[in-house]
Formats: C-alpha cells, structure tokens, sequence
C-alpha cells in the first residue's frame, strides 16, 4: 500500500506513474495535490488517465503532450470549420454576438458617432484645468517679457503689470 504523498513524488519526478497504487491512493493524491505542482505540471491529468484507464492498475503513462495529435478529429474541425466560415461569407446578413443579454454586431458600438459620447469631465476638473492653463500663459508670457526686450514694446503687453523674475545669468 502507498500513501497519496508517495503517489505525488513519483508523477511530479518524472512526469508518469512508475508504481502500481490503487483508485483509492490515486483519488487522495489528485484531491490533495499541490497547487504549484497543478500549475506547472500536468500531474492531476496524468492521475486522472490512471484512474480511468482501469480499476487499480495504476500504471499511468505520461501525457501525450503538445505535439499529439487526432488527424480523424482534426480533419472532422477543419471541415466545420470550412463550411461556418463560408456560411458567414455568404449570409448577408451582419454576424453577431450576444454578450450578456445584449448583441453585438459591428458598427454598433457608437465608435463612430463621437457626438453622442457620454463620458464628459467633471466640472470641478475642468475649472482646476482652464485655471492652470491660464496660469501657464501668464507665466509663460512674463518670463517672456524679461527675455525678449521687443515684447516689452507691444502695445497690450507693455500695459500689463509682471513681476520680476530672477534669471540665472549665463557666463561668457
């Protein structure tokens, strides 16, 4: 007799079952199986044929793995597959999805009619926005005005009051 731990050593060394354990020790091991090893392995899957492939022989090969394939069961897909795609192609009728209760079908989104866009921005955020863009200008036009003598001449701006702003001044 071989405890679940013993069964779970022996798939996650090597990826098969080497020893002959029962239903019932195969059972326990696939209930308590560790997550990481679920993840990284394909032990429950493994465990799982073992138990399948017939009462207490145990003896579970490894997984087929990625490159195993059904050419009968590929060919039966690729033949659906073909006539779905050709009966879209020929319905004139637009395809759609339902999605929660709700079908979908292309252009219906409102992708395309911005104008009835319902995301607007907050009113407190526009206003924090306008102000600081305001600020930016001024500012930008003061420092402006102190390195540009000729903007000191222009009409509008040689009225307007600005404060001095101290400037590094560059070395020669």
């Amino acid at each position: 007799m071989a405890s679940a731990n013993q069964v779970l050593r022996d798939c996650i060394r090597d990826g098969k079952l080497d020893g002959k354990y029962s239903n019932a020790e195969l059972r326990k091991a696939r209930d308590n199986l560790p997550s990481d090893s679920d993840e990284y392995s394909d032990c429950s899957e493994i465990i799982a044929a073992a138990i399948k492939g017939g009462s207490n022989r145990g003896s579970g090969a490894g997984s087929p793995g990625v490159g195993a394939t059904d050419p009968a069961g590929e060919a039966v897909a690729r033949t659906q597959d073909t006539g779905d795609l050709a009966a879209i192609a020929d319905s004139k009728k637009a395809p759609s999805v339902d999605v929660g209760g709700t079908s979908l079908a292309p252009d219906s989104s409102g992708f395309f009619n911005l104008a009835g866009a319902a995301n607007q921005v907050p009113l407190p955020l526009m206003v924090a926005l306008v102000l600081l863009a305001l600020f930016a200008m001024a500012s930008g036009i003061a420092a402006l005005r102190e390195r540009v003598p000729a903007l000191a001449r222009i009409p509008l701006l040689s009225k307007l009051p600005t404060p001095r702003v101290p400037f590094f001044q560059r070395r020669h």
